[in-house]
């Protein structure tokens, strides 16, 4: 009888194995599968932050208008007052742009995403309002995205498109 009580043992050791191993495999499964909806989901909440900017900005007169000619010539065009709604607008967009740059580094953000808020700091880059505004508020940013935003601003990279050449001035 202990004979088979030690094969009972046995066999019930190896299935407890076989199912731990199954149970592994499931908790591999869900967590790969948790972290590309997570992963999903915070690139869409970075990326409607963005649009929500661009949207916001672009469908008031006001705003836009304010915006083109702040970028355009900050110290001729604007008033005090606009100067510092102009500078607020902007701030807000570049702490969304921080945000996506650190979720890209930890690789929670597809570099995808990076890169065309790469592209999109490159055809401003040269604006005189865009210039003014990153050095007087570059200091209010975390060391390595001021780092990031300088190889920007220093590399020859341009993909303005015309879009500040040839928008009409009011």
């Amino acid at each position: 009888m202990k004979y088979t009580l030690k094969k009972i043992a046995l066999i019930t050791e190896i299935t407890g194995g076989i199912a731990l191993l199954v149970s592994l495999i499931f908790v591999g499964v869900q967590f790969r599968e948790n972290t590309i909806a997570t992963k999903s989901a915070t690139a869409n909440a970075a990326n409607a932050i963005t649009v929500s900017w661009y949207t916001e900005t672009g469908n008031s007169a006001q705003s836009s208008q304010l915006m083109w000619d702040y970028i355009k010539g900050p110290k001729s065009k604007t008033t005090p007052a606009e100067k510092y709604q102009a500078t607020i607008l902007m701030h807000g967009l570049i702490l969304s742009f921080q945000n996506n740059y650190y979720l890209a580094n930890e690789g929670t953000l597809d570099q995808n995403v990076q890169e065309s808020l790469t592209a999109s700091i490159s055809a401003v880059k040269n604006q005189p309002g865009w210039q003014e505004y990153w050095e007087n508020r570059k200091s209010h940013f975390f060391v390595e995205f001021r780092e990031y935003m300088d190889s920007i601003l220093t590399s020859d990279s341009d993909v303005t498109e015309g879009i500040y050449d040839t928008l009409k001035e009011n």
